[in-house]
């Protein structure tokens, strides 16, 4: 499976409350822009999940990058086999 998440322009950020799990409700007015990352997902041939990135530099370790951290919360609720996923990122980190 390949996908390419989009990049945006976060117009409008309004945060209304603080919720009892530490995270805030918030509102907010997005725009998407014609610029992707490009994310493929596929069968694992390790035995365990991998996660390969090029593109700009991605500097968090594997266990704190959110698409591993996406495959874990999944595995809690799914069974599926191991993946390789491969990241080639075009969005600058925190655009």
């Amino acid at each position: 499976m390949i996908v390419f998440p989009n990049a945006k322009i976060n117009i409008g950020l309004n945060i209304l409350r603080r919720r009892p799990d530490g995270y805030h409700d918030l509102e907010t007015v997005m725009y998407p822009i014609p610029w992707r990352d490009v994310l493929e997902i596929v069968p694992g041939r390790s035995g365990c999940d991998t996660l390969t990135c090029t593109g700009r530099l991605v500097d968090c370790p594997p266990e704190k990058n959110l698409v591993m951290k996406a495959v874990k919360a999944l595995r809690g609720v799914a069974d599926f086999p191991p993946v390789d996923i491969f990241l080639e990122k075009i969005i600058p980190d925190g655009a």
